[in-house]
């Protein structure tokens, strides 16, 4: 027959545990020709025996019908390989004899079995080390002799020549292990000085703030720039896994405000860093948490069970005192600096503090000054002149939050400074309006806006240019219903502005302030029968008003004010529903004190006598 195909060894069979029969398509002359190699899962080779590790079956006509099979006694495992080569031995075993029968099929096997030969050999040398066939001509590739070669290791020279190396390979190999050795000893000398340096630690990207586990350290949020806390193992992953616990509480020890500055970055990625500003440690018995702040870092988190290097910076501890330098150029001035108690007791709360009679700030009428303020600076004498006034209100108090002045509350002060040694006493106070929280030890700003005496009444003036107005901020609602009509809302009982007889108003603005301290004192003035007048005008038209005067007391409605009134003069031809209106109200003086009786004015004439029968019969009627 004609062999066409190259093949003389099968494909690399991966074994599963169960298949036992391997097929060859190779022309085979004996079943002793195969070689069965099989490679287990250490990556070791291993030549069967046939027979008590497997069996041939060929088929029987080679020509027409090649190859067969091969059965294997007990299946490979997974992960095993197994090949099988046509691996016939290099002899020629057919006489022909002179002037003897010839036969074509003889001489074909013969020039088969060559063949087979020729591409074991061919195969086999493709699986050696070549010179390749551009190198130069002289090439050499022999070795030494046994005696010259003997435990040296195979090198080649400048030319490209195969030798072998002068020093012998045992000796280099002990060399490089000294060498290896050295490096590994150099290595840790300069991980002992990484951990001296820089804590190492497992990240975990856990956020839950418990224990972390051995070794390990998780923060509280998966964006970094958003970490406010930091869990940390008790143990590192430093060699024998030290208890650094003892250290890890001193990070808070410094007495400034930032205790210091931790470093975490990526071991083998530097570009992966975070560094956040320490605040108080907490031991939690096992691990510990560390409030931060963070500062800086990468673009991502650290990876899941990346190892990490933790190095902490303390802050030196605040320093002395300096001395007090000389008085700047004095400022614009947001008040006298003072500090809010929330104690209520009338009681000296110490330097520098301000407090109230109520812990609802609504409800306080005394506040209470010390005599000094933050800076230790004496304020009696100006304490002292708010009550100077000779109106009846004397001024309005605000004390104003330092670091948050939208946070503030203000009075109205109508009584007088009272002395109780150490601190004063602002009596008849009145709420105003407040908002937001001062809680205590809060640093404050305390104004007084003195009201300037009474004085006479000038001549009238002439009537100036229309202001802007001035005043809370609200929304006009068409509702004529009696009931809240949401949020900032004005409106009356009437859809007709001359027929409003009583005005609604939201106890909030259109900003969402509370007003109900100004609406209830609407009513304040004893002249009950017109109380003051209350203007609303259109924002962005202020010819667009109405004008109507407070008639009686407010009355609360839930969530709104019922304040009844009568029409003066409107000018609302384009006010809708929405509008941004402003409201002002001009309180009417309280009714004046009764005058003196005046003097008996001079006794007039005295009359004609009257005629005696005239005088009977006014007697009579008298009688009558």
């Amino acid at each position: 027959m004609t062999i066409s195909s190259e093949a003389i060894k099968s494909s690399v069979f991966s074994g599963n545990g169960s298949t036992v029969a391997f097929a060859i398509s190779f022309k085979t002359f004996d079943q002793g020709d195969l070689v069965v190699t099989l490679t287990n899962t250490s990556h070791v080779e291993a030549i069967k025996t046939l027979t008590t590790h497997y069996t041939v079956s060929l088929n029987s006509n080679q020509d027409s019908s090649p190859g067969g099979t091969v059965t294997m006694s007990v299946a490979p495992a997974s992960g095993e390989k197994l090949v099988i080569v046509n691996s016939p031995d290099f002899i020629q075993s057919t006489d022909i004899t002179n002037g003897g029968a010839f036969f074509a099929n003889v001489v074909e096997d013969m020039v088969d079995r060559n063949t087979i030969l020729a591409r074991r050999a061919q195969e086999i040398t493709g699986r050696s080390i070549q010179i390749p066939v551009s190198d130069a001509t002289g090439t050499t590739v022999a070795l030494p002799t046994e005696t010259l070669r003997a435990n040296k290791a195979i090198v080649f020279s400048s030319t490209g020549n195969v030798g072998v190396s002068v020093d012998d390979y045992i000796d280099q190999a002990a060399a490089s292990a000294t060498s290896a050795s050295a490096a590994a000893a150099s290595a840790l000398v300069a991980s002992s000085a990484a951990s001296a340096v820089a804590l190492p630690f497992t990240f975990s990207t856990t956020t839950t703030m418990a224990d972390p586990g051995s070794g390990v350290v998780r923060v509280n949020n998966s964006s970094l720039a958003s970490v406010s806390a930091i869990a940390f193992d008790a143990l590192s992953t430093d060699t024998g896994s030290p208890d650094i616990s003892d250290f890890l509480v001193t990070w808070d020890d410094s007495t400034s405000t930032i205790n210091g500055h931790l470093m975490i970055v990526q071991e083998g990625t530097p570009a992966n860093f975070a560094v956040f500003a320490v605040g108080a440690v907490t031991d939690n018995t096992g691990w510990l948490s560390v409030a931060v702040t963070y500062v800086d870092g990468g673009s991502s988190l650290f990876t899941n069970s990346s190892k990490v290097r933790c190095n902490f910076t303390r802050a030196g501890d605040k320093g002395d005192t300096g001395s007090t330098g000389s008085t700047g150029a004095a400022g614009s001035g947001e008040g006298v600096e003072m500090v809010f108690e929330s104690t209520i007791t009338d009681t000296d709360q110490g330097a520098a503090k301000i407090f109230l009679n109520h812990g609802t700030v609504s409800s306080a009428t005394i506040v209470y000054l010390d005599d000094v303020d933050s800076n230790g600076a004496s304020i009696n004498s100006l304490v002292d002149s708010f009550d100077d006034s000779t109106s009846t209100v004397k001024g309005r108090l605000t004390i104003k939050k330092q670091l948050a002045p939208e946070n503030y509350m203000i009075f109205s002060f109508g009584g007088s400074v009272t002395s109780a040694s150490t601190y004063s006493k602002l009596t008849s106070c009145t709420h105003v309006v407040s908002a937001g929280t001062i809680s205590d030890g809060d640093a404050v700003f305390v104004t007084f806006s003195r009201t300037g005496d009474k004085g006479t009444t000038g001549d009238t003036g002439s009537t100036g240019a229309q202001g802007a107005s001035v005043g809370v901020a609200l929304l006009w609602d068409t509702d004529t219903s009696d009931a809240d009509s949401g949020a900032g809302k004005v409106f009356g009982n009437n859809g007709t502005f001359a027929s409003i007889s009583q005005l609604y108003i939201d106890d909030v603005d259109s900003a969402g302030t509370n007003i109900e301290a100004w609406i209830q004192s609407l009513d304040d003035s004893t002249t009950t029968s017109a109380r003051g007048t209350i203007t609303l005008v259109k924002t962005v038209a202020q010819t667009q008003i109405g004008v109507f005067t407070v008639t009686g007391a407010v009355v609360d409605g839930t969530g709104y004010w019922k304040i009844p009134c009568s029409h003066v003069f409107s000018n609302v031809g384009s006010l809708s529903d929405g509008d941004a209106v402003t409201a002002v109200f001009t309180r009417t003086g309280n009714i004046g004190v009764t005058g003196s009786t005046g003097s008996t004015g001079s006794q007039g004439p005295q009359g004609d006598a009257g005629e005696a029968t005239n005088g009977f019969a006014i007697a009579m009627s008298v009688a009558l």
